[in-house]
C-alpha cells in the first residue's frame, strides 16, 4: 500500500476556489484583507445607466458624519433612483445638515451636546412649521445630508412611520397601507434594491420585491435584493420570509456606503 500523499489539501483547494468566485463576500468592508464588494460596485455602474437602483435606509447613517457624506454623493452622481426611509432617517439627517447632530450628538465626533435631546424636536417644529422638506431646505440655507441629495435632485423618496414617530415630518405617509402602496410605486420600476440597516423597512421592502423584471421590450432580467445589517438576525429574517434571492451581508453600514461610495471614485 502507498502513502497518503500530503503535498494536497482536497477540500481547502475546493474552499478557496469557491472564494475566489466571490459568490459571497468572505471578507468585510475595512477588514485588512478586504477589498469591499468589487462586483456590487460594477452592478452600480452598469445600474445607474442601464436599471433603477433603490436604497432602503435606516436612521444609522444619520449619525455618521462620512456616511451621509457617502450617500449625498451616491445620490448627486446619479447612483439613486429612489430612497425608501423612514421618519427617523428624515429627521435625524436634517437635524444633522442644520445642527451638526443627531439625537443630539455631534455626528461627526460623538460627543453630546448640552440639550442635545431636544435638537431633532427642534427641527420637527421648524419643518412642521415651514410645511415641507423642500421649503425647509430652502428657507434654512440646508446644503448638505441625504434628503437634501434627493431634493436637489429630484430623487423620489417615500417616509413610511410609525406609531412611535416623534413629529413626523410632513411628508411622512402615517397610515401604513397608503406608505406601503407608495413603497411599491418605487419598488415597481427597481432593478436593484439595497436595505440598509433597518429590519422593519427591509422586510417590507423584500415582500414586495419581484425576483425578475419583464421590460418595456419584453425581455426578463433579474431584480438584484442586497440586504447589509451588523445583526446576523436581520438579514436572515429576510431571507426566512421568502426573499430567497437576497444577497446578504452582516457589516457596518457606514464602513459598507464608504468602501462603495470609494469603490465608486466618489469620495
Amino acid at each position: 500500500m502507498s502513502e497518503l500523499s500530503q503535498k494536497r489539501a482536497p477540500i481547502y483547494e475546493a474552499l478557496e476556489k469557491f472564494r475566489r468566485m466571490r459568490v459571497v463576500p468572505f471578507d468585510v468592508p475595512g477588514h485588512k484583507h478586504g477589498r469591499g464588494n468589487p462586483e456590487l460596485v460594477e452592478l452600480l455602474r452598469h445600474e445607474k445607466e442601464h436599471g433603477n437602483i433603490v436604497w432602503v435606509m435606516g436612521p444609522a447613517f444619520a449619525f455618521d458624519d462620512g456616511a451621509r457624506k457617502a450617500m449625498q454623493a451616491l445620490i448627486d452622481n446619479g447612483y439613486c433612483h429612489g430612497l425608501l426611509a423612514g421618519n427617523a432617517l428624515g429627521t435625524h439627517d436634517l437635524e444633522g445638515a442644520l445642527l451638526h447632530t443627531a439625537l443630539g450628538q455631534d455626528i461627526y465626533t460623538q460627543q453630546s451636546q448640552p440639550n442635545g435631546h431636544y435638537n431633532h424636536l427642534d427641527v420637527l417644529n421648524k419643518v412642521r412649521r415651514c410645511g415641507s422638506i423642500p421649503k425647509f431646505i430652502e428657507e434654512y440655507h440646508i446644503d448638505n445630508g441625504i434628503i437634501y441629495g434627493c431634493v436637489k435632485n429630484h430623487v423620489p423618496f417615500v417616509l413610511t412611520g410609525s406609531i412611535r414617530d416623534d413629529g413626523p415630518l410632513p411628508e411622512v405617509y402615517a397610515n401604513a397601507y397608503e406608505g406601503a402602496s407608495a413603497m411599491r410605486e418605487l419598488v415597481r420600476k427597481s432593478t436593484t434594491v439595497i436595505c440598509l440597516a433597518t429590519m422593519l423597512h427591509t422586510i417590507a421592502t423584500g415582500n414586495m420585491t419581484p425576483s425578475f423584471r419583464v421590460m418595456p421590450d419584453g425581455s426578463i432580467r433579474p431584480v438584484y435584493l442586497y440586504a447589509v445589517d451588523a445583526a446576523e438576525f436581520v438579514v436572515n429574517k429576510l431571507l426566512d420570509r421568502g426573499s430567497l434571492s437576497a444577497t446578504t451581508m452582516v457589516t457596518n453600514v457606514q464602513d459598507f456606503i464608504g468602501k462603495v461610495a470609494g469603490g465608486l471614485g466618489l469620495i
